[in-house]
């Protein structure tokens, strides 16, 4: 028999850097709570109980917040799908949670002098994603879609707010042609190309007959299936950058000009100037430092040819640049955009370097305050950092930092 979980009511208070609601019963324990909104009070169900902090799931709305709202996605209402965490918030408050979340993560570097500025929000709140990857399941009823939070099971999905209208688009083709064609598991990839155009990479098992149909779909730019591409095997993004489905790019287009536009910025002039870039993909910003006398781009994945100034190295972040400490070379900027687990494996290498300064784009604010912590040790000033909201409705927040040399 399994054991009764105790419910408790509790007062959710603020929202927290992974979405949850933080919420506080009466004997003042930290409760955090998904799909819960601040000023919401509720009956939570304890799935989670630890002398510090429990964790609950919504049992009873008991007196709803002023700021709640109707989620737009029937999914989201009935916790199937993972996607979205804040879609019953308000924009605004969504904004100002993401704000606090910011500042609370750079509290040692604001306490020491770094400017936080305030929250830009480029993207629409809803349809802003080109860049998708659906997981399959084909063992009974064919599925295609996300996963709910937590769970292992797949949820169709036929739609999905989050989608640009050519993305949108995109899916149905991808239900219409390839589905059928499925077995087992898998998942397939889709990014959308300025011109409105998709690019598909299939992982799994599909029929050559499905990959062809899907191939010869108009919104389809080309698909790739193992070592096989059928069409065009990449798509171009905005400013020429190439990509591939199952390749890195930021969710939404207008959030990436924003992006790109904050880092060109904080970076500065760079005529004349010697630039390494860490992470750099497919050349998002490799592109925003024309004029530097010479560019550095390392990447771990298949990497462009050298190009004018601009000699790029394949292989490990870290490896590469303890690499060039070693040789004695010098920068006088840095670049980096690393994934969430942050870059703390380069840090002492990237101060060897000297960059006079050094331009840290972040998706995780926890790991972003723990490398400038270092980086602060090294002898560089923490000067700014910009939030930037890419991803609406959901917990997600962007940084871009600009810390100098002292």
């Amino acid at each position: 028999m399994s054991k009764r979980r105790r419910r408790i009511e509790v007062a959710v208070e603020s929202l927290a850097a992974g979405g949850d609601g933080v919420a506080r019963g009466e004997d003042g324990r930290v409760t955090f709570v998904p799909r819960a909104a601040p000023g919401d009070r509720l009956l939570v169900t304890l799935m989670q109980e630890r002398k510090q902090f429990a964790r609950g799931k919504v049992a009873k709305v008991l007196e709803p917040s002023p700021i709640r709202v109707t989620p737009k996605c029937d999914l989201f209402t009935k916790e199937l799908c993972g996607g979205c965490q804040w879609q019953h918030i308000e924009q605004e408050t969504q904004g100002a949670a993401k704000q606090l979340i910011v500042e609370a993560g750079l509290r040692r570097a604001i306490g020491r002098g770094m400017e936080c500025a305030p929250l830009v929000e480029p993207c629409p709140p809803w349809q802003w994603r080109r860049r998708a990857r659906f997981s399959f399941w084909a063992g009974g009823p064919k599925v295609l879609g996300f996963f709910p939070q937590g769970d292992k099971k797949i949820t169709d999905v036929k739609e999905c707010p989050q989608l640009e209208a050519g993305l949108q688009t995109a899916l149905t083709a991808i239900r219409t042609h390839l589905l059928p064609g499925l077995s087992a598991r898998g998942e397939v990839s889709v990014v959308l190309g300025a011109d409105g155009t998709a690019h598909v990479a299939v992982h799994g098992s599909a029929t050559r007959k499905s990959i062809e149909a899907l191939a010869a779909d108009p919104i389809i730019a080309g698909v790739s299936h193992g070592t096989r591409t059928m069409g065009a095997k990449e798509v171009l993004l905005e400013g020429g950058v190439p990509a591939t489905a199952d390749s890195f790019a930021q969710a939404s287009s207008a959030g990436n000009e924003a992006l790109c536009a904050q880092v060109a910025t904080s970076l500065g002039s760079v005529d004349g100037l010697r630039v390494l870039e860490l992470f750099a993909g497919s050349g998002n910003f490799t592109r925003l430092l024309t004029g530097a006398s010479e560019v550095v781009a390392i990447e771990t994945a298949p990497v462009p040819e050298n190009s004018g100034t601009t000699r790029w190295i394949r292989g490990d972040a870290a490896t590469c640049t303890a690499d060039l400490a070693k040789a004695g070379e010098r920068f006088d900027a840095v670049l980096l955009d690393p994934p969430r687990s942050g870059a703390r494996e380069t840090m002492e290498s990237i101060a060897a370097l000297e960059p006079k300064r050094i331009v840290y784009v972040s998706c995780d604010v926890a790991t972003l305050s723990r490398d400038i912590e270092v980086l602060v040790e090294l002898g560089y000033k923490a000067v700014s950092a910009q939030p930037i909201d890419l991803m609406p409705q959901t917990a997600q927040v962007e940084v871009v930092a600009i810390l100098e040399r002292t």
